[in-house]
C-alpha cells in the first residue's frame, strides 16, 4: 500500500492559515445567524423594550350644579312667567340643573334656568328678555352663554360689556324658534355647539347627607305682589308650583335667599305706562332657609365678591349640605 506524502512550498504555511481564518470565521458567522435570527428569513430580533405605563384617565369632577353625573360648559336662559298661557307653555325648566325665581316690574316673576351641555332638554322657554338682576347673578358662574330674546335699551350696554356670551335674536336668530318672535323657544344643543362658553363653576353650593335636626316642613309658598310660587314635597323631591297652578316636579333642594329688592336703573314702558325694572341684590349677607328631604333649616347666606358663589351656613358655621339634583332658588325679601 503506498504511502501519500505532501509537500508544502515556502508560502504554503501562510496560505494555509489564511485559508483556516476564513473557515472558521464562516462557521461563525454561520453560529450567529442561527442563534439570534427568527426563523422567519433569518433576520435579528430588537432588543425587547419596557413597556411604558399608561396614566390612568384622569376623573371628572362631580357636577357643582347639582351634584349629578359630569357637567358640561354652561348656558342660561331667561325664561317668562306672565300669566297661565305662558305657564302651560313652560319647557326644560325640570330639566335645569339650577332655577332662580326673581321678580320683576309690576310685581310679577321670571325664571333664569342654568344647564350644564351634558343634562339638555330638547327646547327652552318661552324666551323673554334680560334685567339688570341677571348681571351680578351669572357673574359667579365665568363667561357662559346668556339666551334672552332682548333688553330695554338703557341695559344693552350692561350687558355687552358684562362677562357674557349674549345669546339674542340680534346676534344668532338663528337658535331662536318662530322667528323670535313670542312665544320664542331655544335649542339649547344648538347654542353650545355654536358659542364658546365655559366649563361649570360652584356657585358655592354644598352637597351630601343631611345633617342633623331640621324641622319637618312638607310644603310651603312665597309671594312677590303679582306672583307666588310653591313647593311640596312628594317623598322623593319636591312639586314646584307657579300662580297656584303645577309647574314641575324633581327639585331635589329649595333655597329661600332673602334679599334686598330695590328700584333698578331703568323704567320699562312696554305695558303702556311707567314700571320700574326692579333690581335684587344677590351679594351680600342674609338669612335663608334651605327645604331639603321634606325639613327646613335656617341658615345664613354670604356672597361678598360677586366673581365667587354664595355659602350658606348653619349656625354652627358649617356648610349646609345640599341634597343631590335640582336646585330652586326663591329669591325674596
Amino acid at each position: 500500500m503506498s504511502r501519500l506524502s505532501l509537500r508544502f512550498g515556502k508560502n504554503s504555511w501562510l496560505w494555509l492559515s489564511a485559508a483556516v481564518a476564513l473557515g472558521l470565521a464562516a462557521v461563525v458567522a454561520i453560529w450567529l445567524a442561527v442563534s439570534h435570527g427568527h426563523g422567519h428569513g433569518g433576520s435579528a430580533a430588537p432588543e425587547p423594550r419596557e413597556a411604558t405605563p399608561t396614566a390612568p384617565p384622569t376623573a371628572q369632577p362631580p357636577n357643582p350644579l347639582d351634584n349629578v353625573g359630569t357637567a358640561g360648559n354652561l348656558l342660561a336662559v331667561k325664561i317668562d312667567n306672565v300669566g297661565a298661557h305662558v305657564q302651560a307653555l313652560h319647557q326644560g325648566l325640570a330639566q335645569a340643573d339650577i332655577v332662580y325665581w326673581i321678580e320683576v316690574e309690576g310685581g310679577q316673576s321670571r325664571f333664569l334656568a342654568v344647564y350644564d351641555a351634558n343634562h339638555l332638554p330638547a327646547l327652552i322657554g318661552p324666551v323673554r328678555s334680560a334685567r339688570q338682576t341677571d348681571i351680578p347673578l351669572l357673574q359667579q358662574y365665568g363667561r357662559l352663554d346668556f339666551a334672552y330674546s332682548g333688553a330695554i335699551s338703557g341695559l344693552i350696554p350692561l350687558l355687552h360689556q358684562a362677562d357674557l356670551q349674549n345669546v339674542t335674536p340680534a346676534d344668532d336668530p338663528g337658535v331662536f324658534t318662530n322667528r323670535a318672535i313670542d312665544p320664542t323657544f331655544v335649542d339649547p344643543h344648538r347654542i353650545l355647539a355654536q358659542h364658546p362658553s365655559v366649563p361649570p363653576r360652584s356657585p358655592g353650593f354644598v352637597f351630601g347627607a343631611a345633617p342633623a335636626g331640621g324641622t319637618p316642613l312638607a310644603s310651603r309658598s312665597w309671594s312677590f305682589p303679582a306672583a307666588t310660587i310653591a313647593a311640596r314635597f312628594n317623598g322623593h323631591a319636591y312639586d314646584v308650583g307657579v300662580d297656584g297652578r303645577p309647574g314641575w316636579s324633581g327639585t331635589a333642594t329649595v333655597v329661600v335667599q332673602h334679599v334686598s329688592i330695590v328700584p333698578g336703573l331703568f323704567t320699562d314702558h312696554n305695558a303702556g305706562h311707567p314700571d320700574n325694572e326692579v333690581f335684587t341684590q344677590s351679594t351680600g349677607t342674609g338669612r335663608a332657609e334651605v327645604l331639603r328631604d321634606g325639613k327646613v333649616w335656617n341658615v345664613l347666606w354670604s356672597r361678598p365678591d360677586p366673581a365667587n358663589g354664595t355659602s350658606y351656613t348653619l349656625p354652627d358655621g358649617q356648610a349646609m349640605p345640599f341634597a343631590t339634583g335640582p336646585v330652586l332658588v326663591v329669591m325674596v325679601p
